[in-house]
């Protein structure tokens, strides 16, 4: 897992980009403390973004992913909708 999507994982728990990387930065060493700074607060907002909209897309039975076109869970028949 990289930098990045660490990140949107604190961010999604945290609630916050600046307190995210605060609790990611402590945890980190210089080189990587400086590779963290240089992601942008955007990049980290769109990827928690994605992150939650691939969350979504699990069946709510099993947990089996689903993907966009299909309408019912392959692995235990749940309908999606």
């Amino acid at each position: 897992m990289n930098h990045l999507h660490r990140l949107a994982e604190l961010a999604d728990r945290t609630g916050s980009v600046e307190a995210a990387r605060d609790e990611y930065l402590a945890r980190l060493d210089a080189d990587d403390g400086l590779a963290v700074l240089t992601i942008p607060a955007d990049a980290i907002v769109a990827a928690a973004e994605a992150r939650r909209t691939r969350a979504a897309s699990r069946c709510g039975r099993c947990g089996a992913r689903l993907p966009a076109k299909r309408h019912r869970c392959s692995r235990c028949g749940l309908s999606a909708k």
